[in-house]
């Protein structure tokens, strides 16, 4: 049979064709096939900017509404989180990307603001493509954008107040309630994250990280909510007539599986199970050698076990024997923070165990919650600690989650840095204020950069009055004479324009951030002048 002649470097037509298809795919995400520019690409930016301000705006601020994502893989989402939001659009188009990247970096910076940012991006893109088809130069827009900046950022210096500690929990807990969560949870929310940030900042002031200091776990039940000055994992005991709790515990943390294999019980293969009493014999092998190891732990001196591998039923009957608490089958992730936490390090098989390589820990106690084992290691001495959320749905988990996450961030940043403004789009109505008066002062074309960006900070208070039911027009209006007559008015949860009622603050340092990163991407954008797809 004749073989088939294949030339070397070439592909078959089936390949060709399963990359034709991929690259249309792409496309297709892309949703770009020839270079855009000029016209077309003005058409792009302004359907970009308001397809991404409707997606997110409708869940800005305590009110707005969740987003249901499903995507390519079958995952489903319910979410008002705008980095989630974002990051789950299977489109690729370069203008989306760009206010995605701005999402990620304002997470990445401060792990809050992200809608705030891409909104004011999207609406300052939006604004320059009504200058920009009315005749204005995209350079003079830049500039103006840049002036108008410099404006708000003095001005927002202007308006920031040093929080009492009073002040700073009410900020903490309006980061909270900005997720949609009930006021009672997040009073919950903020008194959690109040303890662990205080704890973690006494024992590591000024160094704090909250990816690694801090531990987040969440699980179905409840509801309810812990923080414990260590770790808690959701681990079951080798045994469940294991001893429960210690009191000072000496820790000890092992990579590797304590059992015999046969391989290492007849290393030459030479014995054959022919008889109960070559198979006894194997057995009285087996626990003699198991026996061993049991001792090795024992005369350390460790009373809690924490094994990556499994454990032979023996071992853990001489363990239990012996008073000791073991869990076996752990993630290597876990034990590493548990090593961490403990100040310890993970045991070989040929390490020798001394009392001084022993971990230590305040105390460690096993738990059932919610029909489910935890252990809960706390150790006070140590920059760690751990959140348990229990919710009876996983979207409300979700959602509580999120709310810890923004709680957690702001608490972070208000630790360095007290400053704080006034929230509830009060903030934003002050600077669109500030901005319009400076736009006065300006001349030409650039005057009307200067005035679309205040249009762009108004929107933010506008989406929010929009959100909470009212009518944004007529809430504008209110803003506008409560703030003539010299009165701090904001966007209330109540569906009222007020100064009245328990305070809103926002982090100042999360602002400052949300308009500098925002004004920079719109910026970026509109330099842009030409899309060119790679073929």
């Amino acid at each position: 049979m004749a073989s088939e002649l294949k030339v070397p470097g070439s592909t078959s037509l089936e390949s060709q064709d399963g990359m034709a298809k991929l690259a249309r795919t792409i496309r297709d995400k892309i949703l770009i096939d020839e270079p855009v520019k000029e016209e077309g690409l003005i058409d792009q930016l302004e359907r970009a900017s308001i397809e991404i301000d409707e997606l997110l705006g409708s869940s800005l601020g305590p009110k707005g509404m969740n987003k249901i994502i499903v995507n390519p893989v079958g995952d489903i989402f319910v979410t008002s989180d705008g980095k989630v939001i974002l990051k789950e659009m299977d489109v690729l188009h370069p203008l989306v990307t760009s206010l995605k990247k701005l999402a990620e970096s304002m997470d990445k910076a401060c792990g809050d603001g992200t809608k705030t940012a891409v909104i004011f991006a999207s609406n300052l893109i939006k604004n320059a493509v009504k200058l920009i088809r009315a005749g204005v130069h995209p350079t003079i827009v830049i500039e103006g954008y840049e002036l108008a900046m410099q404006k708000a950022y003095e001005m927002l210096q202007y308006s920031i107040k040093q929080a009492s500690e009073e002040d700073v929990r009410t900020t903490i807990m309006c980061s909270a309630t900005g997720k949609g969560i009930e006021r009672n949870q997040a009073e919950a929310v903020t008194d959690i994250v109040l303890k662990v940030i205080n704890h973690l900042n006494e024992k590591q002031a000024g160094r704090l990280d909250l990816n690694r200091n801090i531990k987040v776990l969440k699980k179905k039940g409840g509801p309810e909510i812990v923080a414990v000055e260590g770790l808690i994992m959701d681990e079951n005991p080798a045994r469940v007539d294991m001893p429960a709790e210690f009191e000072n515990p000496k820790v000890l943390i092992t990579n590797y599986d304590l059992k015999i294999k046969s391989g290492y019980l007849n290393p030459q293969h030479n014995l054959k199970m022919d008889s109960v009493k070559t198979a006894l014999l194997f057995e009285e092998k087996k626990k003699q050698m198991c026996a061993k190891i049991a001792r090795k732990i024992i005369d350390s001196g460790a009373n809690v076990l924490f094994s990556e591998g499994d454990i032979d039923p023996y071992i853990e009957t001489l363990l239990r024997d012996n008073n000791i608490l073991a869990f076996k089958k752990l993630k290597t992730k876990d034990l590493e923070k548990l090593a961490e936490a403990t100040d310890t390090t993970l045991m070989s098989p040929k390490d020798e165990i001394h009392p001084c390589d022993l971990g230590k820990a305040d105390s460690i106690r096993v738990e059932k919650k919610n029909g489910e084992n935890f252990v809960f290691v706390t150790v006070k001495e140590k920059a760690i600690a751990t959140i348990l959320i229990w919710e009876p749905v996983k979207y409300g988990l979700d959602k509580v989650e999120e709310a810890v996450d923004d709680a957690l961030n702001n608490a972070a940043f208000l630790l360095k840095n007290r400053g704080i403004v006034n929230g509830g789009g009060a903030i934003e109505f002050e600077l669109a204020h500030m901005v319009r008066l400076f736009a006065s002062t300006q001349t030409g074309k650039r005057q009307m950069a200067v005035q679309a960006y205040a249009e762009a900070l108004e929107k933010i208070p506008t989406i929010l009055a929009r959100n909470m039911g009212m009518n944004s027009i007529d809430a504008m209006a209110q803003m506008r004479n409560s703030y003539a007559k010299g009165v701090e008015a904001r966007i209330d949860l109540s569906g009222k324009v007020t100064d009245k009622g328990k305070k809103v603050y926002d982090s100042a340092t999360v602002k400052t951030l949300a308009i500098i990163a925002g004004t920079e991407t719109a910026r970026n954008v509109l330099r842009i002048d030409e899309i060119v797809p790679k073929k």
